[in-house]
């Protein structure tokens, strides 16, 4: 009867695992995203404009990855019903 509860420790380790990663993952596409949008308001104010528009592209492409992060989560929770 252990063999099953094993398998089950397993599991839950490897959900553990995954969930640890996606959530720092997560968390630091958006820390860039708030880096890009706020360098790029510096820059711009200070005249820069090709580095402002890097900073801004960056924060769009990051915030656009925590979206699509959040939707793909909701699908998941969605096709386990």
């Amino acid at each position: 009867m252990s063999l099953p509860i094993a398998s089950a420790a397993g599991e839950i380790l490897k959900v553990g695992y995954w969930s640890v990663l996606a959530t720092v993952g997560v968390s630091v596409v958006f820390a860039l995203a708030v880096l890009g949008l706020s360098r790029g308001g510096e820059l711009r104010r200070a005249g820069r404009q090709t580095a402002a528009g890097i900073y801004t592209a960056m924060a769009v492409g990051s915030f656009a990855l925590c979206a699509g992060a959040a939707v793909y989560g909701l699908i998941l929770v969605g096709q386990k019903g």
